[in-house]
């Protein structure tokens, strides 16, 4: 790989991390879980409104269980669900009939980083 190419993913690599230091502070494993969440509740998730209400969210996507998210990351189960308790009291989770998805407020905030990211990546793509 060419060196610019290399800093140039080098760059948009460390923006990704970047904001999720900026959003998140030194509080651990809150992008890490966060993000498993997200992907596990979209996989099957077919509403083309993904700022939808709560209710229709939980009601239309794969829920997320402590357990799951404590094998997908190799972290103690306790360590899950302390964050998760954390995370919900932030709003940024929420729980409906013992699943756990991401609630609207941070699916707000993540498509408007993710358009960023998209934008950084159509630039990439040009110069590469």
């Amino acid at each position: 790989m060419h060196l610019q190419n290399y800093k140039i993913i080098e760059d948009l690599v460390a923006s990704i991390y970047t904001k999720d230091i900026s959003d998140f502070g030194d509080r651990s494993y809150y992008p890490q879980i966060l993000k498993l969440v997200s992907r596990i509740n979209l996989k099957n998730f077919t509403n083309e409104n993904l700022i939808c209400e709560n209710e229709v969210f939980c009601s239309t996507s794969n829920g997320a269980s402590i357990n799951l998210i404590s094998r997908s990351l190799g972290l103690p189960r306790e360590t899950v669900r302390r964050k998760v308790t954390e995370l919900i009291k932030l709003n940024w989770l929420i729980r409906d009939n013992s699943k756990i998805y991401v609630s609207q407020e941070w699916r707000k905030k993540n498509l408007e980083n993710n358009e960023i990211i998209l934008k950084e990546l159509i630039e990439l793509s040009t110069k590469i």
